[in-house]
This record gives C-alpha cells, structure tokens and sequence, in this order.
C-alpha cells in the first residue's frame, strides 16, 4: 500500500536526514502496524498534489487531511485521527474589532491560506477576497507580516510550528475539523475489509 502524503510541516514532512516525520507520521503508523498493512511512503508538494496522484492511481492514500466533496469523490474517509483547529491569524495591532465574519470583513478584507488545502477552499467558497494562496507556511506568515493580506486562515499547530514570537498576533479559532486518513476508492475494491478494520484500530490506537 503506497501513501502519497503532502509536505505540511509538523504533520508530515522530511527532516534533513530524508526520513520522513511529523506528528501525523507518530499518530498513524502505529496504526497501520497495528492491522498489519505493508506499506511505503512518500512525501512531497501539498494537498493538490497528493490527491492528484490517489486520482492517478499512484497512490492508495494521504493523510493527514480532513474531509471535503472532492476528496470524497475518489476516496473513502476514516474514523478521526485527532482534530485540526482552524484558526484565523492577524497582526496583533489589527487585532482590536477583527470580526471575520461579518459581512463588512467579507467584502473588504484581503485573506488567504496555503495552497490547496482545505482552509483555502473553504475561504473561496465563503466568499471572501481570497489573495493568491501561499506555497507553504513561511511564505504565508510573510503575506501577513509585510501587509499584503489582512489576515489568514490556517491549522492552528502548523501556525505555531513557524511563528517564533506568538504575541505578535491575534488567534481566532473559526472551527475544529476532524483530521483522518482518505483511503482510494480503487484500493478499497480489491480489499473491502480493510476500512473496517483501519477504523477499528484507529478507534484503538488514536
């Protein structure tokens, strides 16, 4: 079973070693080891990506990630993993009045996330002035930072593993997703009891 995962900083990236880590990676591989799963993985680009190669049949899955129509249409999703808080992030002295979702900030204010995530579909489909996403955390802080957007929206921990001085901003926390494992739909029709008993020792093991 191959898993082609995103590199998204602490879930799951590569250290300088080449070894693949994350908090993702410590929360899911004693699981797969768990239902006894040979398996290889392989990090690399961002969320898009990693579903594109599921689409294509190169992958059999991609963790971690929550749960949206698209995704579902080619892959079935888990049992949660562990949650993944949404957050709202804006310059601390922006901060005073930061109401996100009033229909004023809607119109008005510039906001963005990380390319092909779920945070920045979810932006565009609220309808907010989306600016161009960013390719990855550092970058996205930077937009914030040098004033290009007004605030951003990204999971919580991935802010944090980046930010080296906190207080200089405001958090708002919009929702608490659910964070699984998508498992393709092809994979899955040469090996039906597999979600069954992958829920069952995330139920276990999470």
């Amino acid at each position: 079973m191959h898993f082609f995962l995103p590199d998204f900083p602490p879930y799951t990236t590569v250290d300088s070693n080449g070894d693949i880590v994350g908090i993702g990676i410590d929360k899911v591989l004693p699981i797969l080891e768990a239902i006894e799963v040979n398996y290889t993985l392989e990090v690399g680009s961002n969320h898009g990506r990693a579903l594109s190669e599921l689409k294509l049949g190169r992958s059999d899955g991609m963790f971690m990630a929550s749960q949206n129509d698209e995704r579902d249409r080619y892959a079935v999703f888990s049992e949660s993993v562990m949650t993944n808080r949404w957050v709202w992030v804006v310059r601390r002295q922006d901060a005073k009045g930061f109401q996100p979702s009033s229909p004023s900030f809607r119109a008005t204010g510039s906001v963005t996330s990380l390319l092909n995530t779920n945070t920045h579909y979810w932006l565009m489909r609220e309808g907010y002035n989306v600016a161009p996403p960013a390719g990855d955390i550092r970058k996205l802080v930077q937009k914030l930072n040098n004033k290009e957007v007004d605030a951003i929206m990204v999971a919580e921990v991935v802010l944090l593993s980046e930010i080296e001085e906190p207080d200089r901003y405001q958090i708002v926390l919009q929702e608490a997703k659910e964070f699984g494992i998508y498992v393709s739909k092809e994979y899955l029709e040469h090996h039906p009891n597999f979600m069954k008993n992958l829920n069952r020792a995330i139920l276990q093991y999470r």
